[in-house]
């Protein structure tokens, strides 16, 4: 009988090891990265992997940590972390987080935030002073130089023209040329190469900071309110308490953004905080009303 009940208990752990979820005992992120610049993805990847290894060491390496780095395309991957399948963790760019809001609020339980040392970013419409751009009307017939990896900048301005002028941007314009840095964004407006673009206010600064004669050529006709951010990252609801709070410890104390300030620097990302709903409602605001501009400017125009 004794033997019995020893196989039996035998049985319940072997069975209790076969399904334990390694998300219980591991990181697991998903890191969503955009596919328009090998070289910067590339960059992206060698730092939040060297990040990852040192994270371990903090924890000495009581916890594993994996990351998956996907772009947009993949289809399954909402699916993979929202149903806790491959990831406990999501780090993402602000624009894929808006648009799976409602999933991922319901599937997450912490949220952190990555962005320069500003709580949140304004946008601004920085024109070229030759392209005599006064107010929205004349953005009209005009040259657009975008940014490639930030959609927020495109949905600002869109949201700006819907609301101002009852018309995407798209059909005001005469034409879009999209970069892929920040301050090409700048350097085509100084250079005459275009008549207006969105950038964030911070960025625009430190360019003049290290160039003022820029000032001459360019000027700012509109600024948001300051509720961007660059990138969201989050844990999900059934993540155990213990690995949560591996990570919130590091981030509270400041242990995170000291250890790994200058590798954060590469990134152009040199903070990390923890967020709440109550933090991002502005942003989340902004996006529900663009996306009623849209759908009554597209049912109008059907």
């Amino acid at each position: 009988m004794n033997n019995l009940i020893k196989k039996f208990i035998s049985l319940i752990f072997l069975i209790n090891f076969l399904n334990a979820n390694p998300l219980d005992e591991s990181y697991s992120f998903a890191v969503n990265i955009n596919n328009y610049n090998k070289v910067y993805q590339n960059k992206i990847k060698s730092v939040i992997t060297r990040i990852s290894k040192e994270f371990e060491n903090l924890h000495d390496k009581k916890h594993i940590v994996n990351v998956s780095f996907i772009d947009n395309s993949k289809s399954d991957f909402l699916n993979s972390y929202v149903n806790y399948l491959k990831f406990n963790g999501l780090v993402s760019y602000t624009s894929y987080y808006l648009r799976n809001k409602e999933a991922l609020k319901k599937a997450s339980k912490y949220f952190f935030t990555f962005d320069h040392n500003q709580e949140f970013q304004q946008y601004i419409l920085l024109v070229n002073k030759k392209a005599n751009i006064k107010s929205l009307k004349d953005l009209k017939g005009k040259r657009f130089v975008s940014f490639i990896a930030n959609n927020n900048y495109n949905d600002w301005l869109d949201y700006l023209t819907l609301k101002g002028l009852k018309q995407t941007y798209k059909n005001l314009i005469k034409k879009e040329n999209k970069v892929q840095k920040d301050s090409t964004l700048v350097l085509d407006l100084y250079f005459d190469k275009a008549d207006f673009t969105v950038i964030r206010k911070s960025i625009f600064e430190d360019i003049v900071s290290l160039n003022p004669a820029i000032l001459k050529k360019v000027s700012i006709i509109k600024e948001s309110e300051p509720i961007f951010l660059y990138g969201i990252g989050m844990f999900h609801k059934n993540t155990p308490k213990k690995i949560i709070e591996g990570f919130d410890l590091i981030v509270r104390d400041g242990t995170f953004n000291n250890s790994y300030q200058q590798v954060l620097k590469v990134l152009g990302n040199t903070k990390i905080k923890k967020t709440s709903f109550n933090d991002i409602k502005k942003l989340e605001d902004f996006y529900d009303e663009y996306m009623e501009l849209k759908r009554a400017y597209n049912d109008k125009n059907k």
